[in-house]
C-alpha cells in the first residue's frame, strides 16, 4: 500500500493504463492501423460508431482512449488543453499524452461496437471492466523499451525482406499454434507456392493457457528453420487485446497486416471471429461488407488426415467420409499433451512433442537419465542427456515396427 501512494505521488498528473492499452497506443503509433493515425475526438468517435467507416476506408470501431478507474476518472475531468500527461504502465513511466480534449462515452454501447454485439461472455465482461466513463483525446508519444515490443523490429525487418528479395506478393496469416501441427505445415506450404514472402502474426494471449507465447513460438521457429525456406517467413508477435476480441477483430487483422505491406491475407473457414453465411451456394464472409481495405482474403477449408488417403487432405477434395478423418484440435492435442502423453507424429512432429513435454514437466525422468546411454542404442559419440532428448530417444522406439 505505501509503494502504491508512493507512485502515485511521483506521477501526479499521469494516466494508469495496462499493457492492451499500451500495445494498442503502440499499432497506431507506429502507423499499422492506418488511416487511424492519432486517439479519436467526440466527433471521430461518434461517425466512426455510426457508420464504420473512417477517411473513406472500412474501420470496425472507433479508436478512443478511455482508462478505468476512480483516479484516472478523476485526472480526466480536471484536465484542460494543453495539460501534459504522463502515460503510467505497470509502475513504470511509457509515455506522454498532450490534452485536447474530454469527453463522457457510453461504456455499454462502447462495448457492442468492440464484441459486436456478444456481451455476455466472460471476455465481454473483462473489457467491460476496463472501460472508463471518460476518453481523453490528443497526441501523444511512447517511449517503450524495444525488447519488450520486438514487433517494431520485425516491421523494419519485413521491410527489408520485402526488398531485398524483392517480394511482389506477400501473405498474412493469424495463428495461436498452440501447439503447432502438421496442418500448419501444410497451409505454410500452400501459402508459399503462390506468396514470395508469409508473415505470420503469432497471437500472443493475455492469459495464456497451457502453452504460452514463449514456447509457442520456439516450437514455430524450430519447423521453420528446420523444415521450411526461412527467408520467405516472419513472424510478428500480435498481442491479443481487446481491439480484437469481436467478429469485428478479424477486420482490424487485415488492416494491420495491409499496413505491414501484405496484399493478401489467409484465413480458415473456422477461424475464432470469422462470419460466414452462403447464399446461393456461394460463401460470403465479413470481409464482403468492408469498404477501400486493399488486401485480398483467401478462405482456407478445414485440413485432415485421411487414414484411407494416408496423408492430410481437405475436407472438400476428400471423397471418404468423417468416419475416416483424424481431426486436429488444439484443444485435443493439449488434453494429450497435459496428461504428459506423446501425441501420434501423424499430428505432431516428434521434435515439437519433446520440446513441450520437456518444458511442461521439467526434470520429470530424474534418476532414468542416469541410465540413458544403457536404454538407447546410439552413434557411439557421447551425447547430451537431457528430457527433450529422451523424448526424442523413447519416440524413435515406438518406430520399430518388425515387433508389432
Amino acid at each position: 500500500m505505501e509503494s502504491q501512494r508512493k507512485n502515485n505521488f511521483k506521477f501526479a498528473n499521469a494516466l494508469f493504463i495496462d499493457k492492451e492499452a499500451v500495445f494498442a497506443l503502440l499499432l497506431c503509433q507506429e502507423g499499422l492501423l492506418a488511416p487511424v493515425y492519432h486517439l479519436m475526438n467526440f466527433n471521430e468517435m461518434q461517425e466512426v460508431d455510426k457508420t464504420g467507416i473512417f477517411q473513406r476506408q472500412s474501420f470496425p470501431f472507433s479508436f478512443v482512449l478511455a482508462p478505468s478507474g476512480k483516479r484516472n476518472t478523476q485526472v480526466i475531468q480536471n484536465v484542460s488543453k494543453g495539460d501534459v500527461l504522463t502515460l503510467v504502465c505497470e509502475g513504470a513511466a511509457c509515455g506522454e499524452l498532450i490534452v485536447d480534449s474530454t469527453f463522457k462515452i457510453d461504456r455499454k454501447e462502447r462495448l457492442l461496437k468492440i464484441m459486436s454485439g456478444d456481451i455476455y461472455s466472460q471476455k465481454a465482461q473483462d473489457i467491460y471492466k476496463r472501460i472508463g466513463d471518460y476518453a481523453i483525446c490528443g497526441e501523444y508519444r511512447l517511449f517503450l523499451n524495444p525488447d519488450k515490443f520486438s514487433f517494431m523490429l520485425n516491421k523494419q525487418m519485413i521491410l527489408r525482406t520485402k526488398k531485398n528479395i524483392q517480394a511482389q506478393h506477400i501473405t498474412a496469416m493469424a495463428l495461436d499454434a498452440s501447439p503447432i501441427t502438421r496442418i500448419h505445415e501444410r497451409i505454410f506450404r500452400f501459402v508459399l507456392e503462390e506468396s514470395d514472402l508469409l508473415v505470420l502474426l503469432l497471437l500472443r494471449r493475455q492469459n495464456e493457457g497451457l502453452l504460452d507465447f514463449y514456447i509457442r513460438k520456439a516450437c514455430l521457429q524450430f519447423v521453420i528453420e528446420n523444415y521450411l525456406p526461412t527467408n520467405r517467413i516472419i513472424l510478428f508477435p500480435l498481442d491479443d487485446i481487446y481491439l480484437f476480441a469481436g467478429t469485428h477483430g478479424i477486420i482490424l487483422e487485415a488492416i494491420l497486416a495491409q499496413n505491414l505491406g501484405c496484399d493478401r491475407i489467409v484465413i480458415g473457414e473456422n477461424y475464432p471471429n470469422l462470419t460466414i453465411y452462403y447464399d446461393n451456394q456461394k460463401i460470403y464472409s465479413i470481409f464482403d461488407t468492408i469498404k477501400d481495405i486493399k488486401i485480398n482474403v483467401k478462405l482456407l477449408p478445414e485440413f485432415v488426415y485421411c487414414n484411407q488417403c494416408n496423408t492430410i487432405v481437405s475436407l472438400k477434395t476428400c471423397p471418404h467420409g468423417n468416419h475416416h478423418h483424424i481431426q486436429y484440435h488444439s484443444e485435443f492435442l493439449q488434453g494429450i499433451l497435459r496428461a504428459g502423453l506423446i501425441p501420434p507424429t501423424i499430428l505432431i512432429r516428434k521434435e515439437i512433442s519433446a520440446k513441450i513435454l520437456s518444458y511442461l514437466y521439467p526434470k520429470r525422468f530424474g534418476g532414468l537419465l542416469q541410465q540413458f546411454g544403457a536404454m538407447f542404442a546410439n552413434n557411439g559419440m557421447i551425447e547430451k542427456q537431457d528430457d527433450e532428448r529422451f523424448y526424442l530417444k523413447l519416440i524413435d522406439l515406438y518406430k520399430t515396427n518388425s515387433l508389432n
